[in-house]
């Protein structure tokens, strides 16, 4: 059997007359294309069942709708309601997409497997199956919503200001503890390693090193050996080879996991 793939945009006659069938009250039944409802839904195997919601319709957070989104339809999960917008995101997606009430179009109701099995989205056991996805999406996602771009500009001073003032302050007179272990690690090593994980990641960000990795890394280990070597002159503080070498390996640690991330 040959499969067509038919345009989707608002102006394709199978999308006017989609909309046209759910403003009369039918409930559509459809495949579509793309793998961004994963793993609930399966674009290659699966079918859903939709039907309209009314305009004074209250929204449910949770529940999967059909909207407008740039011109396209999408099939999406509803987050939740801001400023008179509302969020969706995909089980299988990192981003969202914010529009307003009016190009809501219809709700989920069913979703039919290729077994011939159907999951009925107001079931318990489809509300807990979603609850879950959408919870492991929005822990997989908190490392980008937290060292986002934008967010990684606003950090970044804030950040180095806190690197130099654990580096260069008198933190022996705060009575804290720097000689016990912590899995048989010194803590004072542990924590210069700690501190300069991220640091990589702050300077990948300046326009001096234009987002390369290797001149962000070689810049961190320089900063990391400043820091330490200041504290030679600090009388209230002193040179120790070891709190370089931890320096060192968190710098490495964090250019590691950045390597990482970006690969991926």
């Amino acid at each position: 059997m040959k499969t067509i793939t038919l345009p989707n945009n608002e102006n394709s006659f199978v999308i006017q007359e989609l909309h046209d069938r759910l403003l009369h009250g039918l409930t559509v039944r459809i495949a579509f294309g793309g793998d961004s409802m994963l793993p609930l839904i399966n674009a290659k195997t699966d079918q859903v069942s939709f039907c309209a919601v009314a305009p004074d319709e209250p929204l449910r957070t949770g529940d999967v709708y059909l909207f407008l989104y740039q011109g396209r339809c999408v099939i999406h999960r509803l987050l939740r309601q801001r400023r008179g917008m509302l969020l969706f995101r995909g089980d299988n997606c990192r981003l969202t997409e914010s529009v307003p009430r009016s190009a809501v179009w219809a709700r989920l109701v069913a979703v039919h497997h290729a077994d011939g099995a159907v999951d009925h989205c107001q079931s318990p056991s489809w509300r807990r199956r979603s609850r879950w996805v959408s919870a492991c999406r929005s822990l997989r996602n908190l490392p980008h919503r937290l060292f986002a771009p934008r967010r990684r500009l606003r950090q970044r001073w804030c950040y180095f200001a806190l690197l130099l003032l654990l580096m260069w302050a008198p933190v022996g007179g705060l009575g804290v503890p720097l000689d016990n272990f912590v899995f048989g690690i010194r803590f004072d090593h542990l924590l210069h390693a700690s501190v300069y994980i991220p640091c990589v990641l702050y300077l990948f960000d300046f326009p001096l090193f234009r987002r390369r990795l290797l001149p962000a890394w070689l810049a961190a280990l320089l900063l990391a050996l400043l820091t330490e070597s200041v504290q030679y002159l600090l009388p209230y503080r002193g040179f120790d080879i070891n709190d370089m070498v931890a320096n060192f390996l968190g710098v490495s640690l964090g250019a590691l996991l950045l390597r990482l991330a970006m690969r991926k």
